[in-house]
């Protein structure tokens, strides 16, 4: 019988080596030697996650917030070390997405019973 256990460290090791987790460490080496950018990119992902938080909480949308992070975002992005962040960051997020998507995949059948924690009344 295999071990889920050890295949989670094959997967988590698999994960570390991949193209897009590598050049996602590389990538914020690079932003964490401009202090600047470093500060610029840390709102970016902060004010990105609020909002992010408040929608999924149901609050009305703030225009505000999202021109400020339209802002950050295009600051960002015109320096390369930063574009280069924004777009590994997502090349990352994409494929643990896939990732978490095959695993809940795969256990469906066992987790369908649960389905009535997300039903509403």
């Amino acid at each position: 019988m295999v071990n889920p256990y050890d295949k989670a460290h094959e997967l988590a090791k698999s994960i570390k080596d991949s193209d897009e987790y590598i050049d996602l460490i590389k990538s914020t080496e690079l932003v964490k030697k401009d202090d600047g950018l470093y500060k610029m990119v840390k709102n970016l992902f902060t004010l990105r996650t609020q909002i992010e938080i408040d929608a999924l909480s149901g609050k009305e949308e703030n225009k505000d917030k999202k021109a400020d992070l339209k802002r950050l975002h295009d600051l960002v992005s015109a320096i390369p070390e930063g574009r280069r962040l924004i777009e590994s960051h997502y090349r990352f997020q994409v494929l643990m997405g896939d990732i978490y998507k095959i695993i809940g995949e795969g256990i469906n059948e066992g987790m369908e019973f649960f389905n009535f924690l997300q039903e509403k009344d």
